[in-house]
């Protein structure tokens, strides 16, 4: 299932790398095409979670009302959930369909070529053998072709190669060294990305996206999407939990107080794991992740304040209306009392014209 997101993915980020001509900003771009689709399913995340803080204290008076009641807790449950419409689970969908995107996203950066340039196995073969020989031989196909025949009969012993040779069945030389070069290199398809086009269309503020960090760790400049990708991604979960004051209990159903996680732990651990894998892969990775965190930040804090204006529109409605009855409350008793004196008026009023008219 992930491939096919990976599918649709590099038909995305290829569209806009044809209208760019940057593969940097055709990431960018993709980012935040793919926030944009992804907006309606954030938002009601963002609403389910707060509508989850809001009605904790109800939930956990419940569970301590009836602790000792197993059955009417779960009458009480049930009909909590009907009457306040609660899911506490409704945020784990967006989690889970990021999840996917993430994953989706990191086979299209590993394999540009099968994503976004939609070449079949062969095709790429035959596209990184040319690779081979520009940049290792200068264009020399004949010194590649007896390299390869040496140095195949020489480690026909390595298990790589003894690997390589099954998997072609021996019968093509050159296929097999092909095949010991992909099995030796992960990110054999950036090298034919690097090769097909210019160096400038790769590189975003003089980065090159098909670096990996972790490989050349004292180039200070690998260290920037990574470290970003850290920090944004920390800001972005804290803002998430900045509101929850208290950490919410459950309970199992023997009444037995559930350990939640911790989520200042969480909102630690996660972000540097992430860096440390936008370190790991190439920084088309790490550039994704940044911009997606980034974006993650701008959105949080835009659907928080609608939310937040929401809630004050509705609170201030409230206060009109109960201001309306505590006023119709207070006003009553003296209209009813004009309304008497009037009664009584007009009725010493009657008695003088009778007493007139005799």
């Amino acid at each position: 299932m992930i491939r096919s997101f990976s599918y649709i993915f590099g038909f995305i980020l290829k569209f806009w790398f044809n209208i760019v001509g940057n593969y940097g900003w055709a990431v960018i771009l993709f980012s935040i095409t793919i926030k944009a689709i992804l907006f309606p399913l954030t938002l009601k995340q963002q609403k389910s979670t707060k509508k989850t803080q809001e009605l904790q204290p109800k939930l956990q008076e419940i569970q301590e009302k009836y602790k000792d009641d197993q059955q009417k807790f779960m009458q009480e449950y049930q009909k909590f959930v009907k009457e306040n419409d609660y899911h506490p689970m409704g945020g784990c969908l967006l989690a889970i369909v990021q999840m996917f995107v993430i994953f989706g996203v990191l086979y299209v950066v590993i394999n540009p070529m099968k994503y976004m340039d939609k070449m079949k196995d062969a095709e790429i073969d035959e596209a990184l053998q040319k690779t081979i020989i520009d940049t290792q031989y200068s264009g020399d196909k004949e010194a590649f072709e007896s390299y390869v025949v040496s140095f195949i009969n020489e480690n026909s012993g390595d298990s790589l190669v003894k690997k390589a040779t099954q998997n072609t069945s021996g019968d093509d030389e050159i296929l097999t060294y092909v095949n010991y070069y992909k099995l030796r290199n992960r990110y054999y398809e950036i090298d034919i990305l690097k090769n097909k086009y210019e160096p400038e269309k790769l590189t975003i503020f003089g980065i090159f996206l098909g670096d990996i960090t972790v490989q050349n760790m004292k180039d200070w400049k690998l260290w920037v999407f990574p470290v970003l990708t850290t920090i944004f991604y920390y800001l972005s979960l804290a803002m998430v939990t900045k509101k929850q004051k208290t950490q919410p209990k459950m309970k199992d159903a023997d009444g037995n107080e559930i350990e939640m996680p911790d989520m200042r732990t969480m909102n630690i651990t996660m972000p540097i794991l992430s860096g440390w894998i936008s370190a790991s892969v190439p920084q088309g990775m790490g550039l994704y992740w940044f911009t997606n965190s980034f974006l993650q930040i701008i959105i949080q804090y835009v659907t928080q304040k609608f939310l937040d204006k929401g809630d004050k529109n509705n609170s201030s409605t409230e206060v009109v209306i109960e201001a309306e009855n505590l006023e119709n409350t207070v006003q009553n008793p003296i209209v009813e009392e004009k309304k008497n004196n009037n009664n009584g008026k007009n009725k010493n009023f009657s008695k003088k014209k009778k007493k007139n008219k005799k």
